[in-house]
């Protein structure tokens, strides 16, 4: 094993704060950019794909957002074996690397007008890149602050990975409202797009500058020899099982978040556009609420245990799904936010516990490729792809419970397969 001078340890308090910002901070950027990118995709269409048709335009640039989620499980594999074979530590810095070149690069990108199809395939390429680094930037850093945080505090200290992650969401939409409230039409589509993007790569200096100084994770250190790279495979085949246990319980409440808060506020602002910037205020609001109840989920596990805090909080959302799916629907500005507010409950306390829980679920050998592997490909075949799966539901199908009942299928998938699921951890007992 490679020598590392220093080890990365929580009881130093300044230590400890060097850590949660190191890792919740790459968190945000991935976050911020891929938050921008959606909200900023009907100026991005008319940029990269100049059409007659403006439908036609803001599916072109959706699909180019998509393909950064289905990059995502080949980020996850890739960034996944650099933090089992070169550290966690490696992880971290070269997925920020990636986010703030291709931030960069997409920042500079010139128009359809200036260089043709040339324009829409870079697009491609840096979304790709983006995709890669989310693949394992956002489980590498749930994983690095877990490992170097007791037992007794790694859910309420790995929670906070989340919460950059809604921090980054929350950024995004007001940096894009507040271009939208300064900027003219034209002045938007010819540069002022290009101002979130490039303001990213500061974020991503100061994230590199910080993350150089982290030390190693103490679990990775504790290892007697590196991890072959040829044995990998080996490990996907003796835990198969984990992987598809890790999807289930990933997929369920991204099933419902994005339903919740993408789904949702989306078909009242079709209903009812006069009061579409309303509803996507109160919905930024929300997420601040939810942030608290991230970190109350992680703060929860600690106290009571990974496995039966989930296990309560599932139900809830079991329970809730459906009658806030049928209040939301109801039409009211009103309605849609106790709705959502309901939802926020067990959803920020799930996503909370789950940094601690899949890591002590996920051996050591193979632990970031297996999380990284299985996180990202819950999110790209199924959480990105509610959204899509509910409309169809509702607009082609007329079943209006049906996005309810597709997400009640999830948790039900997702509550069996926690039963299951064994800690890793000899220390904490869930």
């Amino acid at each position: 094993m490679m020598s590392h001078p220093t080890v990365a340890s929580m009881e130093n308090p300044k230590r400890a704060t060097h850590i949660i910002l190191a890792g919740s901070i790459g968190s945000a950027l991935e976050w911020f950019d891929f938050a921008v990118y959606g909200y900023l995709a009907p100026v991005l269409g008319k940029v990269f794909f100049p059409s007659d048709d403006p439908l036609a335009v803001t599916l072109s640039s959706f699909a180019v957002f998509s393909i950064g989620y289905f990059m995502r499980p080949v980020g996850g594999l890739l960034l996944g074996l650099v933090g089992d074979h070169l550290g966690r530590r490696h992880m971290l810095l070269v997925g920020m690397m990636l986010m703030g070149l291709s931030s960069l690069l997409m920042g500079l990108i010139p128009g359809y007008s200036q260089i043709g199809m040339w324009a829409p395939v870079l697009l491609v390429v840096m979304r790709m890149f983006q995709g890669l680094s989310v693949g394992g930037e956002y489980t590498g850093a749930m994983i690095y602050i877990a490992e170097t945080s007791t037992p007794q505090r790694r859910g309420l200290l790995s929670s906070l990975a989340t919460v950059g992650a809604l921090v980054g969401m929350m950024c995004g939409s007001a940096v894009v409202a507040l271009l939208y409230a300064t900027m003219d039409a034209p002045a938007m589509q010819a540069w002022g797009w290009r101002i979130p993007f490039l303001g990213g790569v500061v974020v991503a200096a100061i994230g590199m500058v910080v993350r150089a100084k982290l030390p190693e994770s103490t679990e990775f250190v504790s290892d007697t020899a590196p991890y072959p790279w040829v044995p990998m495979l080996s490990a996907f085949r003796l835990h198969w099982r984990l992987m598809l246990r890790v999807i289930a319980i990933v997929a369920a409440v991204n099933i419902a978040f994005y339903i919740g808060f993408v789904y949702l506020p989306d078909q009242f602002s079709q209903r009812n556009p006069h009061h579409a910037g309303l509803s996507q205020g109160i919905n930024a609001a929300i997420l601040v609420f939810q942030a608290f109840m991230v970190v109350a989920g992680g703060w929860l596990s600690d106290r009571f245990g990974r496995k039966r805090v989930s296990l309560v909080f599932k139900f809830m959302l079991l329970a809730l799904v459906l009658p806030m799916f049928q209040i939301a629907f109801s039409g009211s500005i009103l309605q849609l936010t106790i709705a959502q507010i309901g939802l926020s409950i067990p959803i920020g306390a799930l996503m909370g516990i789950q940094g601690a829980l899949l890591t002590e679920m996920i051996p050591r050998m193979g632990r970031c490729s297996l999380i990284s592997l299985s996180y990202s490909i819950a999110m790209a075949a199924l959480a990105s792809t509610a959204p899509i799966v509910a409309a169809w539901m509702v607009d082609s199908k007329h079943w209006p419970n049906g996005p309810a009942m597709y997400t009640m299928a999830a948790i039900v998938v997702s509550i069996f397969a926690g039963l299951g699921a064994r800690s890793s951890d000899p220390q904490k007992t869930s």
